[in-house]
This record gives C-alpha cells, sequence and structure tokens, in this order.
C-alpha cells in the first residue's frame, strides 16, 4: 500500500501570516508602479503642488542674479551708479567670499524706504508699466539686494544729502532686523559678508581666489570704463588693487584701464545711423589677442556680451585679423531706450534690439570705414613708437594701409613695369629701395628708420583685392548643377529661407521649393568649390535666423580668393629688377589695408631709428 504525504495542517496564525506578507508585497509593487510611471513623465497620476517656502523661493531667486562675488559688486556698483555717485570704493576679503564693501557718495537711500529696499518686488526704477519698455538705468532686472541678501549677512548703512544722520539696517538670510540710527558721510555702503553661508553647495563651485579676484577686477574695469566721470578705487585684503581717477577724456580712462601700450595702438572712431550712434576706440595697427578678452561692447553705457556685436566688430575687421586672433575694441553702442530690451537676462550681460539687423550693419560699417579711414592715410603715416619700446623688432604701425585709387594688377604673376610714374606718390612710393634680401624681401629707407617689405604677402594683398571686387552681386560668376542638390529643412528653417530668398539670389543661388520644406539648389557661386553646397546654406541660414545677416558666404568665397592669391603672385627667392619693386611699392598706394596679407600676417616690418640706436648701444 502507497503511502500518500499528508498535507501539512496550518495554524490559523500562520495563514494570515501569509496573507499578510502577500499584501505587503502587493502594496509596495503598487506603490513602485505608481512612482515609476509619475517619473517617467506619463502624467496620469495627480501630483499635488505645493506652495514653496518664502526662504527656499528667494534662494532660487538669489541662484539667477548671484553666481559669483563678482555677480554682488556688479549689482552694487550699478546701483551706486544710478544714485548718482561720483566716487565709488570697493573692498573685498578673500576674494570676495568672506566680504565684499561698496561705498558711494551717491543720493543714499531714505529711512522710510531702507527696509523696503530688501525686499522683493521692490525698485525705486520703474514707475509704471512703459517704463519696463524704456529702462534708462542701469538697474531693473531686479531685486538685486533681496536676492543677495537671502544668501548672505547683509549690512547697509545710508543717509541722504539733507539728513542729519544716517540709517543702518541688517538682514541675515532674508530676515531683516529693525533699522537703528547710524552715523556716517552722505552716500551708501553696503556689505556683504560670508557669500552663500546657507547655500553652501554654491560654495563649492567658485573657482580658486584668484580667479574670482579676477572676476572681481573685470567687473570694476568694464564698469570704470563706462564711466569716466567716477573715480574708482578697488582693495582686495587691505591692498590697492586698481585707483581710476576722474578723467576728462574716455581715451584717458582707456589708458588707464587697458594699459598704455594697449591704448597707444588703438584710435577713435564714430558714426551716426539714424537713431542709432556707434563710437569708440579700436585697434588699428596690427596687434591682437588670442582670446576676445579685449572686446568690451556696451549699450547705452551698459556692459553687454552680445553675439550680434561681437559678430559685427569682426565682420568690419574682414581680412585684416589672422584666424583666431581678436582685436582691442571699446565699443559704444547707443540706441533710444524704447528700441533695445535689457530684461532678457537675470544678470543683464545680454540685450535684444528691436531691429537687430540695423544694429549689427551700423556697427559693421562703422568698423569697417574707420579702419579705411585710417588706410586712407588720414591720420599721420609715419611710425608710431611704443612707449615701452626696447630692442625689439615690431609690425609696422601704418594702420593697415596707406592710400587710396584704383588698382591695376593682373591675377597671374605679373610682370611689372613703371606704371609708377602715372599714379600719385603715397607712401611706400616715396621709400627708397635700397634693395632685395633672401629673395623675399625688400629693404627701404623711410624717413623715420629703415622698413622690410615681405614681396610675397604685398602682392598677394594685391591681388586679392583685385579679385575680391568681382564678388559684388552684380558681378558674381554662377555655374549650373549637373545634379540639383536637394535641402531638407525643419519648418523654421525653411521660412527663415524662403523670406530670404531674395538675398541668397544676389550671392550667386538659385534655389527653388521642391516639395514640403525642400528646396532644389540649381545654381551656386562659381567660386565655390564643388561639394555639399547644403552644407552651406544650412551655415547661413542658422546665422540668418540668430543675427539678421550673413557673413558665412562671403568668407568662405574669400577664403577660396586667398588661396587663389597665395598661388598666383609672386613667390619667395625670385629676383625682382628694381623698375618691379618700384612698381610694387606703387600698387600698394592703391589699395586699402596694404600692411596685411589676406591671411592677416604682415606686409611690412619697421625698424625705427630709435631701436636702431639701441640696437648699436648709440642710445
Amino acid at each position: 500500500m502507497l503511502l500518500r504525504p499528508q498535507p501539512r495542517s496550518r495554524s490559523p496564525l500562520s495563514r494570515a501570516s501569509t496573507r499578510w506578507a502577500f499584501f505587503r508585497l502587493r502594496f509596495f509593487l503598487t506603490a513602485f508602479w505608481r512612482v515609476g510611471y509619475v517619473a517617467a513623465g506619463k502624467g496620469a497620476l495627480p501630483v499635488s503642488i505645493i506652495r514653496l517656502p518664502e526662504s527656499l523661493a528667494s534662494r532660487i531667486a538669489a541662484g539667477e542674479v548671484v553666481e559669483r562675488p563678482a555677480s554682488v559688486v556688479k549689482e552694487l556698483v550699478e546701483n551706486s551708479l544710478d544714485a548718482q555717485a561720483r566716487e565709488i570704493s570697493v573692498w573685498v576679503g578673500r576674494s570676495g567670499v568672506a566680504m565684499i564693501r561698496v561705498s558711494d557718495d551717491g543720493t543714499g537711500i531714505p529711512f522710510e524706504d531702507i527696509s523696503l529696499a530688501v525686499e522683493r518686488h521692490s525698485t525705486s526704477k520703474l514707475r509704471d508699466e512703459a517704463d519696463l519698455f524704456r529702462i534708462a538705468t542701469l538697474g531693473f532686472r531686479g531685486e538685486a539686494l533681496p536676492s543677495i541678501a537671502s544668501v548672505a549677512k547683509v549690512e547697509i548703512v545710508s543717509r541722504t544729502r539733507d539728513a542729519a544722520a544716517g540709517y543702518r539696517l541688517c538682514v541675515q538670510g532674508g530676515k531683516k532686523d529693525e533699522p537703528v540710527l547710524a552715523g556716517c558721510a552722505p552716500g551708501t555702503t553696503v556689505e556683504v559678508r560670508d557669500l552663500f553661508f546657507n547655500t553652501p553647495a554654491r560654495r563649492k563651485f567658485l573657482k580658486s581666489p584668484a580667479t574670482e579676484l579676477g572676476h572681481v577686477c573685470d567687473v570694476v574695469n568694464r564698469m570704470a570704463l563706462a564711466y569716466w566721470e567716477v573715480h574708482f578705487r578697488l582693495y582686495c585684503d587691505g591692498n590697492m588693487v586698481s585707483n581710476y581717477v576722474v578723467v576728462r577724456r574716455l581715451q584717458d580712462r582707456v589708458e588707464q584701464v587697458l594699459g598704455q601700450e594697449i591704448a597707444a595702438a588703438m584710435a577713435p572712431f564714430s558714426a551716426d545711423r539714424g537713431k542709432v550712434r556707434v563710437s569708440g576706440f579700436l585697434s588699428t595697427s596690427p596687434s591682437s589677442f588670442s582670446s576676445s578678452r579685449h572686446m568690451l561692447t556696451y549699450v547705452n553705457r551698459r556692459f553687454v556680451r552680445d553675439r550680434v556685436l561681437s559678430h559685427a566688430v569682426l565682420q568690419g575687421y574682414e581680412t585684416l585679423l589672422m584666424k583666431g586672433r581678436y582685436p582691442a575694441v571699446a565699443l559704444f553702442v547707443e540706441v533710444p531706450f524704447q528700441e533695445v530690451d535689457v530684461n532678457v537676462h537675470p544678470a543683464k550681460y545680454e540685450v535684444r534690439f528691436r531691429r537687430q539687423s540695423e544694429i549689427h550693419d551700423a556697427v559693421a560699417d562703422a568698423v569697417r570705414h574707420a579702419l579705411k579711414r585710417e588706410s586712407a592715410g588720414e591720420r599721420s603715416q609715419s611710425a608710431r613708437s611704443s612707449p615701452h619700446a626696447g630692442s625689439e623688432v615690431r609690425e609696422f604701425s601704418l594702420s593697415y594701409g596707406a592710400g587710396r585709387g584704383k588698382l591695376s594688377v593682373l591675377t597671374e604673376t605679373p610682370k611689372l613695369g613703371g606704371a609708377e610714374a602715372e599714379i600719385a606718390r603715397g607712401f611706400f612710393s616715396s621709400l627708397e629701395v635700397l634693395g632685395q634680401a633672401l629673395g623675399c624681401y625688400v629693404v627701404c629707407a623711410a624717413p623715420g628708420g629703415i622698413v622690410v617689405i615681405d614681396q610675397h604677402a604685398a602682392h598677394e594683398r594685391i591681388a586679392f583685392e583685385k579679385m575680391r571686387r568681382d564678388l559684388e552681386p552684380a558681378k558674381m560668376q554662377r555655374q549650373n548643377l549637373l545634379m540639383p542638390q536637394v535641402l531638407e529643412l525643419s519648418a523654421g528653417e525653411a521660412l527663415v529661407l524662403e523670406q530670404h530668398l531674395t538675398l541668397l539670389d544676389g550671392l550667386g543661388f538659385c534655389i527653388e521649393p521642391f516639395g514640403s520644406n525642400r528646396f532644389a539648389v540649381e545654381t551656386v557661386p562659381a567660386l565655390l568649390p564643388q561639394g555639399d553646397y547644403t552644407r552651406v546654406l544650412r551655415d547661413m541660414i542658422a546665422e540668418l535666423a540668430e543675427i539678421g545677416r550673413s557673413s558665412e558666404l562671403r568668407q568662405g568665397l574669400e577664403e577660396r580668393l586667398m588661396t587663389i592669391a597665395c598661388h598666383s603672385v609672386i613667390r619667395a627667392n625670385r629676383r625682382l629688377e628694381r623698375d618691379e619693386i618700384r612698381a610694387l611699392l606703387s600698387q600698394l598706394d592703391e589699395i586699402d589695408f596694404a600692411t596685411q596679407c589676406p591671411h592677416g600676417r604682415p606686409v611690412i616690418i619697421e625698424f625705427t631709428r630709435e631701436q636702431l640706436e639701441r640696437m648699436f648701444k648709440r642710445a
């Protein structure tokens, strides 16, 4: 007889434990599914909406304005300038992390307003909604003081000019005390201590003390450059870092901020176009920098980092800079307040123009014409010696060129003749030819010393200017594609392209619709190398959408012309006859930007008399 195993009997307690375990497993699985479903963005289950505590909301708002100690310095100095201060002193301790103090002699804050100054949504710079669209102060984007006070320990001491005494207000982490009487001079002093004391995570993202101090110095320098009628002082750990006394001219403040060596190579310029005024200083000698650090752009005396303005400045320099090099520029753009929106960035570093293409063209044309005036010889053609010149040899500072007139040069390697008799004598024509050195360089005597000319670079610029004239729309040569290339765009890109079809046609492109958001490229400029032309068009469309103007195609064509010019002119190690040298010098007088080759390399180097005397120990 087979014995079957008997089922194990369970007590009521064990059965209850099993049911409870199953219930707990089902509960956790359901909860896990719900959390995962919501986290995946399905949105099927309702999520509770809560109101953030005021302290947390203030810290979030502060994170948009207060990025680092330099942000605090910027906001406080802007408030001082809006308060009509004529002396502003900035003290920082430990690069601003431990202490920042900004003191001014401005109008001060009345007693009835000092408590309100650290409240959110309070400002003295707006009165009605219309003011929001014609902001004439450095302030409003706002709530700077409340934002700073929510992440630091702040003390404000202020006195108006007609008050017998001032008042002190202390705020710590957004919690303010009652204002009390305090003895002080007219003006306002704001002291910020222990920045980010209640948000330690933000402190971890700060850079080294030297880097943070550098940012503070940059802020003060930029403010000082725009307000040369204000005395600025900067101290770090008790030591004076900068002292910019009041000057009468912007040129003197440029020298204070950028240094004598850079300022000596810069020239003033100004231009008006309708309601837009463009002015400032730009480097005209062949000096350049590896970064855009010295490109300072201002809109209504407000420092901004604007892509439209930077693009316009570089476009104005055209082929005068080597690739990856930047000029020194202090650019001031003045437009009606209602034509620019400064309320688009928490730190107020960006602006939006109502007619940005007009601003772009005004700036590019002003820079280009200023450089052409220099090349036309309106300034002195004599070499300017640097105040710090030692025994170094430097590029000729004859401001990019020295003549105007018609160019007569072949695009192929020419047999240069005696054409100089027919051309008015300019700077290059007046040089006394001494000879040719190393088969590459022409050595000449000038009134101020000796100059050496790179014969290949000189003729390369002449040939390039000749061919560049054929890039005008009326002279643009085209080539038809055997097989049209299809350009497929997004809806937004297609709209931009349709709006600029006339512009592209003038540049040598023939583009026809080819379905929904698709276009057929049938004709292209003849100078473009064979390849994928849709890539060029995509870059142009992106530039047109962002700036309203595109220099992408012209830059590409000019690069092509540079290559042609480089391979079709006088080569190195070719001996030139005396009449050929004279013809080459005469033709340099007939073009703009004669001291730079199309790639930005120098055409001419000078040895001044003072440099030669130092070399031979005669000075």
